[in-house]
């Protein structure tokens, strides 16, 4: 069973009104195969400490690991090119690409002969919907294909910040399965941030981060 490990992590930043402090000591272990659903409300850091363990932002005062190698050590572009994969709450799409495209870019990362339209199947797009541009797409079919670009990954951790934000009820659940399925049948590690109580229900583990401070729920 692999682990990533968060110990100690702080974070702060500076402005008009001096520094703020976002985490303050947070310690955590997340384990391959299981669901974590991380809540809080707005502004309480989850989006600063998914991109601390995604390697988006820079470690300040604390380490994460995974497996017992340091990200410090491992680089953050390393980290983020073998060890993470991303679905961003804003797609972070290419936009002149077709859906089709861009899921198949995650399948040559890893050198993989997968045919993007099997992921793009398990979302609910049609393969004329993953022809389209990603621009002619809704945000709902945006927010799938960045989904569909997470399935396609081998990266061991699968980061998500709020991936059911702009879908109904009946596609939520299913991709709430699917993000199950990562987790259980292939072992990965799950950590998604969400105000949806339906996905946290579905969770393995809720953790809440309140006033910086990350607590069972």
């Amino acid at each position: 069973m692999s682990t990533l490990k968060v110990e100690n992590l702080s974070y702060s930043y500076k402005n008009a009104a001096g520094e703020q402090q976002v985490l303050k000591n947070i310690n955590a272990d997340f384990k391959s195969g299981k669901m974590y659903a991380i809540i809080g409300e707005s502004g309480s850091g989850k989006t600063t400490l998914l991109s601390l363990i995604s390697a988006l932002d820079k470690l300040q005062n604390g380490d994460i690991s995974y497996d017992g190698k340091s990200l410090r050590k491992i680089g953050a572009a390393e980290f983020r090119l073998k060890y993470v994969n991303i679905v961003f709450q804003s797609y972070n799409l290419i936009k002149y690409m077709t859906a089709r495209e861009n899921v198949q870019i995650a399948i040559d990362f890893d050198n993989s002969k997968a045919n993007p339209n099997d992921y793009l199947k398990q979302v609910g797009l049609s393969e004329e919907e993953g022809s389209r541009l990603i621009g002619k797409l809704s945000g709902g079919q945006q927010q799938r294909v960045a989904i569909a670009r997470a399935l396609a990954s081998n990266a061991p951790i699968i980061v998500a910040d709020e991936p059911t934000g702009n879908l109904d009820e009946d596609t939520e659940e299913k991709i709430i399965d699917l993000f199950k399925d990562l987790a259980h049948k292939q072992k990965k590690i799950v950590i998604i941030v969400t105000h949806s109580k339906q996905v946290a229900s579905h969770a393995d583990q809720v953790l809440r981060l309140r006033k910086g401070s990350l607590n069972k729920s």
